[in-house]
């Protein structure tokens, strides 16, 4: 018998509230997971309805060399690419038109593009390996593919047609830059050890720059960036759990957006927001977590296919078709493939969010599951046994109402033939 599920959520007869914290494993688990290759997740209800395509959000596994998407619309996660082994990808970026680029840290140390030819979906090789360690986040800005230079201190500007990389030689900064991010004519850098965030006017180059945040005790080795649903500034520290807000024009400090410190989670290094649904999305070790604009953690997604997730980029509803370009001719290829370049498969994970007092589970068609529940983490009572046929299984607690709170896990306990 094999207990799967990990993660806790919190649902009462009085509606839900965020998740509270991960319930202990034994350690002879995380193996069986990995070996398994099963997500089941407790999630607290989303709360989107979108018709339609929904916007996507993608991130990057460091350590585990892939990238994961997950579906705003549906709930459901699936590994979108399986990278070269060693390559760890960094910073992600989607163009105008849904193209999707990948950084990576490792390996070629370069940029490639997903990419459909006729054997598939795979990596084109859009740049030759970029500085000593590869290049850090990417971002579009005005038009154009800005790159972050990390330890060679600079910013790249990045031509993706012709893979041409040209370091903006009219700025050099004193300190290592990681993050990346941009809003309309501006950009926004941050020096990694130096608790700063540069601002840079895109319609003079990178000549007229300014120092929007100095210093500041609220960063900690600050990687990513994103513009918030008021305009303002957001940056995810990597050292510490954290995302702050600032001020976008006068670089001064808002607030702490979230924290995960008292989970013992790791240094966050993405953020994005998702302005179709009012979400802000970010990543620390293996999870993914949702926050609304008041810094209420909605949801988290944790996945043993996902380890160090890193960068993290939105790719919204009305490019998702477009995701995916087709391989270039060999005229206009600027680039020619990576030698049997590893192919694109995505593979679905299963997911399970809650409901007001009860839960739905989006997995494989003929998975058999335990449900236990919990008000202490301590003693844990099984309630249910649930089948899964179809794949979505939903399950209604009639006692929900009886606690101020209930917490849930699942045991999967049979497996498709």
């Amino acid at each position: 018998m094999l207990c799967h599920a990990v993660f806790s959520t919190l649902c009462s007869g009085k509606g839900l509230a965020a998740p509270s914290r991960r319930d202990k494993v034994p350690p002879h688990q995380p193996r069986l997971m990995k070996a398994r290759a099963l997500l089941l997740v407790l999630l607290v209800a989303l709360g989107i309805h979108l018709q339609g395509a929904a916007p996507v959000v993608l991130v990057a596994g460091y350590d585990s060399d892939n990238v994961v998407e997950f579906d705003l619309g549906t709930g459901r996660w699936s590994e979108l690419a399986q990278c070269p082994a060693g390559s760890q990808p960094r910073g992600l970026a989607v163009g105008a038109t849904g193209d999707i680029y990948i950084g990576f840290h490792g390996g070629n140390r370069n940029i490639a593009q997903l990419v459909r030819g006729k054997a598939g979906t795979e990596f084109r090789d859009v740049t030759q390996a970029i500085g000593r360690f590869g290049p850090g986040f990417m971002a579009f800005g005005a038009g154009r593919l800005w790159l972050a230079g990390d330890t060679d201190r600079v910013i790249y500007q990045v031509n993706p047609a012709s893979g041409d990389v040209s370091p903006a030689s009219e700025y050099r900064n004193p300190s290592n830059i990681v993050g990346l991010t941009a809003d309309g004519e501006s950009l926004y850098a941050t020096e990694y050890f130096q608790r700063s965030v540069l601002r840079f006017d895109l319609r003079t180059g990178l000549t007229n720059v300014h120092r929007l945040v100095t210093n500041s005790p609220h960063l900690n080795r600050p990687v990513g960036m994103t513009i918030g649903h008021n305009g303002n500034l957001y940056v995810a520290n990597s050292l510490t759990p954290t995302v702050v807000e600032f001020d976008i024009k006068t670089g001064a400090f808002v607030r702490t957006l979230v924290d995960l410190g008292a989970g013992g989670q790791d240094g966050i290094h993405g953020v994005v927001f998702a302005p179709e649904v009012g979400r802000y999305y970010f990543a620390a070790g293996s999870d993914v977590f949702e926050v609304n604009a008041q810094g209420k953690i909605l949801a988290s997604y944790n996945s043993p296919a996902l380890k160090r997730a890193y960068g993290i980029a939105l790719l919204p509803a009305r490019l998702r078709t477009a995701s995916v370009a087709k391989v270039p001719s060999a005229a206009s290829a600027p680039r020619a493939a990576t030698a049997n370049p590893p192919p694109v498969s995505p593979k679905p994970l299963t997911t399970l969010r809650t409901t007001a007092g009860g839960l739905q589970i989006m997995g494989t068609p003929g998975e058999r599951y335990r449900v236990m529940a919990t008000t202490d983490f301590k003693t844990w009572q099984a309630i249910a046994t649930l089948d899964n046929p179809s794949g979505l299984a939903q399950f209604m607690d009639p006692a929900a109402g009886q606690f101020a709170q209930r917490f849930y896990r699942l045991e999967l306990v049979g497996q498709p033939k």
